[in-house]
């Protein structure tokens, strides 16, 4: 019971997505109508100033997710389990009628709670990747932007870090959470396509 509590807690948690909050807030406007509701799509459509306070607070909820489930109890599993769904939560809000962002941000947040060094490597090469990913004769080829390509391979060595130090909630952490992000970004993907052929 304490473990669906953590859980139930860290989607509640999750599902609060800053960049919709912010953007109706300050602008009067649902991100969703535009972009991704995350941190890159609110500094395409809202500035960088709005656009790093989200980010922020995407990474502080994840954070705060794992450390809630920690409080309440929650067993090693379960606060994996409860940082993974802290990232579905952002993906599917229960909130905002369950439509919101990519979760990379939410899930790095999350995962720096389980080790900061392994969470920093990871999180450089998925920005590695992605910067790669941004080459003129790459980009646009595969069904996807460039920080979720990025994270196919952030994620999965973050998953071989934990595991090799011997964190294994850590790996399993960061084994849901590119779950929930590659689920999602497929959906996104899908939903893009869907709009190019029904403009």
């Amino acid at each position: 019971m304490t473990n669906l509590s953590a859980v139930l807690s860290a989607y509640a948690v999750g599902s609060v997505v800053w960049g919709v909050v912010l953007g109706r807030f300050v602008f009067g406007h649902d991100l969703r109508e535009r972009d991704n509701p995350g941190a890159s799509g609110s500094v395409r459509t809202f500035g960088p100033a709005l656009g790093a306070a989200v980010g922020l607070l995407d990474l502080g909820k994840g954070f705060a997710a794992v450390h809630l489930a920690r409080w309440l109890g929650a067993s090693p599993a379960g606060v994996a389990a409860a940082a993974g769904a802290a990232v579905a939560g952002h993906n599917w809000p229960v909130w905002f009628a369950f439509r919101g962002g990519g979760g990379l941000a939410t899930a790095t947040g999350a995962l720096a709670a389980f080790g900061f060094r392994e969470t920093a490597t990871g999180v450089t090469v998925a920005l590695l990747f992605a910067l790669v990913y941004k080459h003129p004769r790459l980009y646009g080829r595969l069904p996807m932007s460039a920080l979720p390509f990025g994270s196919l391979f952030g994620l999965p060595l973050l998953v071989y870090l934990f595991w090799r130090v011997g964190n294994r909630p850590g790996a399993l952490a960061a084994a849901i959470a590119a779950l929930a992000i590659g689920i999602r970004a497929l959906g996104m993907y899908a939903g893009s396509r869907q709009r190019l052929r029904n403009p």
